[in-house]
């Protein structure tokens, strides 16, 4: 696997090229200093035996915020008032960060990549947009999706489940 650096129309983390290996004696901070991707060891090159993956909503989607107070931290992919705009931008800084890694995937949930909108259709729209534009960036940078799936928990109406939930108007989000 071969990954390749993916740039947006914005640079979101500037001055920092690939992070590649240069050694355990190199006194570069942002290099790696044990892992060679190309080391065989045991008969398998090291990125085959870690197969390093990137959480999208951990790594771009939190504001750190808790039970005292709201979030305090602000990115620069988020200032978009638009919201799909904001996601795009958010893609944008995602895939350079990956490629800037070299860490060859990612996982998301729907909400992650995509904002809800006012209706399902909007909602599924919203996705579908999002979802196009990840996989050209995938086929550009040779990151691949390691898992997606549907956040189901995170709003209240899945207080009572998610595709159990005795209300059909919550089944139609699932």
């Amino acid at each position: 696997m071969s990954i390749h650096l993916t740039l947006g129309d914005r640079e979101y983390f500037p001055g920092i090229g690939q992070i590649i290996y240069e050694g355990p004696d190199s006194k570069n901070p942002l290099a790696f200093k044990f892992y060679d991707p190309d080391q065989v060891v045991a008969g398998k090159k090291m990125r085959d035996h870690f197969r390093f993956a990137i959480a999208y909503w951990h790594t771009f989607c939190g504001t750190g915020e808790d039970p005292f107070g709201p979030g305090t931290q602000v990115f620069p992919w988020d200032e978009s008032e638009n919201k799909m705009q904001a996601a795009k931008d958010k893609l944008d800084a995602a895939f350079e960060f990956f490629t800037k890694l070299g860490v060859g995937y990612y996982c998301f949930h729907d909400r992650d990549l995509a904002p809800a909108g006012n209706s399902i259709i909007e909602c599924e729209n919203n996705l579908a947009t999002l979802i196009e534009i990840a996989k050209k960036k995938q086929q550009a940078s040779g990151v691949k999706l390691l898992w997606g799936t549907a956040n189901v928990f995170s709003h209240p109406r899945y207080m009572n489940g998610a595709a159990t939930n005795p209300d059909f108007a919550v089944v139609t989000h699932v």
